[in-house]
């Protein structure tokens, strides 16, 4: 794999991060603007405020997103040594991330985040794939 293509693996990782840290910050009233105004953006029949069970789940899903981030960057790294096997799983792993979070997404209302959810597995698959990893 080329070294633009692992640069491109690990911002993206970063960025994964980086919006889990966006959805986290939902947890708290002095912190919920990014994420409400996402969310917001995603949905616009969201409320003007979050209630307590709205904050604990949009909370709880940005330290689930920084894990994935966090985990793929260091899948990432152990791939590049062990090969083939590792990028296979990871192209599954992200797949079946893909299907379950779009259904969601169009089944609770914010459709539009199947959109951002293609990006991000773009971002993740395109590399592998050209560098014919799996």
């Amino acid at each position: 794999m080329s070294q633009f293509a692992r640069n491109w693996l690990d911002i993206r990782c970063f960025l994964v991060v980086l919006f889990g840290a966006v959805l986290a910050g939902a947890a708290w009233p002095q912190t919920d603007e990014p994420a409400h105004r996402l969310l917001s953006f995603l949905n616009p029949a969201v409320n003007d405020t979050l209630n307590d069970t709205e904050r604990f789940a949009v909370g709880l899903m940005g330290a689930v997103t920084i894990g994935w981030g966090l985990t793929l960057f260091y899948l990432i790294r152990a791939a590049h040594k062990y090969r083939p096997p590792l990028w296979r799983h990871i192209t599954i792993v992200a797949v079946v991330w893909y299907a379950i979070d779009g259904a969601i997404s169009i089944a609770t209302g914010f459709g539009l985040n199947v959109y951002s959810n293609t990006i991000l597995i773009a971002g993740l698959l395109v590399p592998i794939y050209t560098a014919r990893k799996i």
